[in-house]
């Protein structure tokens, strides 16, 4: 079934693995949400020899349970991120062919797995957003690390950070902090110091935009949270199109999944639920064309999906105990039904 085990990029030349990609330190990889879920709503059990799609896989810690959780499933693994992947890599070679890691975007996943020589598969995983691993690699995701504001996930794509705090105006920059969850007033007095700051000097590190976050917002008393979180959430889901990518790859999983096949979707944002929530809910009616894909036919008014989780999952108080980045966790998962 699969032609080519092993990882390719998205030209379909062979993935070439750095063993630098880490640099000197030992990753911190990135602990998997809720394991057991994943594996339950993807029904491996009933699957020991399907093939599983995980479109955003990471360090590969949901790809190493699912192949572990199954005994001839056939697992492929997308990434934007090609260090990322090289860690995967190793992480999964111990289920040799069983693998095929791809360094592309989810999407593209028809495509993709049309080239392997795959149309449908039984189950597509989402796990969208950052892990732990990728903010110990210095690309300016967290204002906790000095460095560059990168904040790509494929670093082959031109737009960075930087581009973006020192060239889109004022309303683009409230628009965008506001989308993240910011409160409109705050926005607009971070957007403004922004312009000031940067009408004197390039923004260039995660240092320079935390501090001008953290000046422009005084407050009195204790805060919840850094002044820059939302910020720098805003610029990382700008720079890598999360919220399209989420949109558009919740389609492309319904595009090549089975009748009977499963999609399950992990969030960790409101922004990010809402899609998810809003996409099943539609294809759980109807197949209204606003909503097709390209690869879809005419209009359809059956239901293409049936919801097994009416309210979204969330990890048990013992798995938010043990893993912080478990903490506002949310998991869906719908069934294709035609």
């Amino acid at each position: 079934m699969v032609r080519q085990p092993g990882i390719m990029n998205d030209g379909f030349e062979p993935f070439k693995h750095n063993s630098a990609g880490g640099g000197n330190q030992a990753p911190r990889l990135h602990k998997p949400v809720m394991v057991k879920e994943v594996i339950k709503y993807l029904n491996c059990a009933e699957k020991p020899d399907g093939v599983f799609v995980d479109m955003t896989v990471g360090t590969g810690g949901h790809a190493e349970a699912i192949l572990s959780a199954t005994s001839k499933a056939i697992l492929i693994g997308i990434d934007r991120d090609e260090a990322s992947l090289e860690v995967a890599s190793e992480r999964l070679a111990k289920f040799g062919d069983r693998v095929v890691l791809i360094h592309g975007d989810m999407r593209d996943t028809v495509r993709l797995l049309k080239w392997i020589g795959i149309d449908k598969v039984d189950g597509c995983l989402i796990d969208p957003g950052m892990s732990l691993w990728q903010v110990d690699q210095e690309r300016g995701f967290s204002f906790r690390i000095p460095a560059q504001l990168d904040m790509r996930y494929d670093t082959s794509q031109k737009l960075t950070a930087k581009d973006i705090v020192n060239k889109i105006p004022y309303e683009e920059l409230v628009k965008m902090l506001v989308m993240a969850g910011e409160r409109r007033k705050k926005a607009k007095d971070i957007a403004q110091a922004i312009i000031t700051a940067r009408s004197q000097n390039p923004i260039e590190t995660t240092e320079q935009l935390a501090a001008i976050v953290a000046e422009a917002v005084k407050s009195k008393g204790r805060q919840r949270i850094h002044p820059a979180t939302r910020t720098f959430m805003a610029l990382r889901i700008a720079v890598n199109e999360e919220t399209d990518a989420l949109e558009h790859g919740i389609r492309a999983a319904l595009d090549v999944l089975s009748v009977g096949g499963r999609i399950v979707v992990l969030t960790y944002q409101s922004i990010e639920d809402s899609i998810v929530k809003r996409l099943f809910k539609a294809y759980s009616y109807h197949t209204p064309t606003t909503l097709l894909s390209p690869h879809f036919g005419e209009e359809d008014t059956q239901p293409m999906l049936r919801i097994l989780t009416p309210k979204p999952v969330r990890p048990s108080p013992s798995e938010v105990r043990s893993n912080r980045c478990a903490r506002g966790c949310k998991l869906r998962a719908a069934e294709k039904v035609k």
